[in-house]
């Protein structure tokens, strides 16, 4: 729709409301404001009229400042307690010299809203201007208790450490980003990286766009805390009942903690049968070769598994080639030799478990640098501090799918 057609209907805009769930209480925790335009019987989103670069900040602004005061109002006359989530355009702190928003809050904290409750939603990557001013402003309003979420990652080019002046409580993950199976693999990486950064700062993640089981379960098992989406509420101009998915969401949950034991029983199987046979195979090879050739011999036992095969020290330096597995066998690469793989992650820590523990190690889902392929690698202890690394090949790994989790 228009954008001046929008700001000729502003009597007709209202706030809808679309339902949060926590993982811990399988309850509603919380409420997303999102404006609409009721009119000729349809109910019109206004997404697309917010994030309109055309539209400018003061028309967005007046429309939503009468969706939060209507949002406030009904939160507030209604007696709820869960948190109520306000989208906000990041450029609005710029130019409120006035503290309209939060006297507006202050308003509303008179008539009894509990600050503590309310969270400032803003999109990082559509803030222009001087990050001090608005983390300023952040840590103000949080001193009274609001919170603040940082929308829309997982899309568009958000600056980590941008997010992490902003000491946000809340990172929110949009996953419709895992409907393109073309950006499936770059976007695992992402929310990796998400999951670690809102580790370090303390903060919590809520995983938006869950309109399947399949994105529940991948929220659920990155470590959401909080979901939203169709799949489990569609938005309403009412709010719903606390509890109304407390027993589907234990019933799916349950389902998927089944799921992930089995994934990580296969898992802890295949280390402990990888252990056994490169002990078994390591033993029966013949040591008056070279350290090349008695991995190559291991090799050609193992092919219908690994693809690559190699051996580190303790310190990190590579004492072999690659051997690397093509069509016609396995290839020695002579140019990898002496070089150092110590700051790769968890290497000095998987050194240091296997040579505590003797026994081999299966290595997380990683996508491998050479080949892009995700693969996964299991470590094993040699004697006089030597490290066997093999690269478990791509087909092996689509044999058995739950090595893919």
């Amino acid at each position: 729709m228009d954008p001046l057609d929008i700001m000729m209907h502003v009597d007709k805009v209202k706030p809808y409301f679309q339902a949060i769930f926590s993982a811990d209480s399988h309850e509603v925790t919380g409420y997303e404001v999102l404006g609409r335009l009721e009119i000729d019987n349809q109910v019109i989103p206004l997404g697309s009229f917010f994030h309109d670069t055309n539209v400018p900040d003061d028309f967005k602004m007046e429309i939503d400042q009468k969706v939060q005061d209507m949002a406030l109002k009904q939160y507030v006359e209604q007696g709820m307690d869960e948190h109520l989530y306000l989208n906000v355009h990041a450029n609005y702190f710029l130019l409120d010299k006035e503290d309209q928003f939060l006297n507006h809050l202050l308003k509303y904290q008179e008539k009894g809203l509990d600050l503590s409750k309310i969270v400032i939603e803003i999109t990082e990557h559509q803030f222009r201007g001087d990050i001090e001013l608005v983390t300023h402003t952040f840590k103000y309003l949080k001193t009274m208790g609001v919170k603040v979420a940082i929308d829309d990652l997982g899309t568009g080019t958000s600056n980590l450490d941008r997010i992490s002046l902003m000491e946000p409580d809340i990172l929110k993950v949009d996953l419709q980003a895992l409907q393109s199976e073309s950006n499936s693999n770059g976007f695992h990486g992402i929310i990796y990286s998400l999951s670690l950064l809102a580790r370090k700062l303390g903060a919590e993640l809520l995983f938006d766009g869950i309109t399947s089981n399949y994105h529940f379960h991948y929220a659920w098992r990155n470590n959401g805390r909080f979901y939203q989406g169709s799949f489990l509420s569609e938005t309403s101009d009412t709010f719903v009942a606390k509890d109304v998915l407390k027993a589907r969401f234990r019933q799916n949950i349950q389902q998927f903690i089944e799921v992930e034991r089995s994934k990580l029983t296969t898992k802890y199987q295949l280390t402990a049968t990888l252990n056994q046979q490169v002990q078994e195979k390591w033993q029966l090879v013949k040591k008056n070769k070279s350290l090349d050739e008695q991995v190559d011999s291991l090799a050609k036992e193992m092919e219908h598994i690994f693809f690559r095969i190699y051996v580190t020290d303790e310190d990190g330096f590579q004492k072999t080639v690659n051997l690397v597995h093509m069509d016609q066998g396995w290839v020695w690469d002579e140019t990898i030799k002496g070089k150092n793989w110590s700051w790769r992650p968890y290497f000095i820590e998987n050194v240091i478990r296997m040579k505590e523990d003797q026994a081999g190690i299966l290595s997380d889902l990683y996508n491998d640098i050479e080949t892009g392929d995700r693969i996964r690698t299991f470590s094993y202890p040699l004697a006089d501090s030597l490290y066997l690394f093999m690269d478990i090949s791509p087909m092996y790994m689509d044999e058995n799918e739950d090595l893919l989790w």
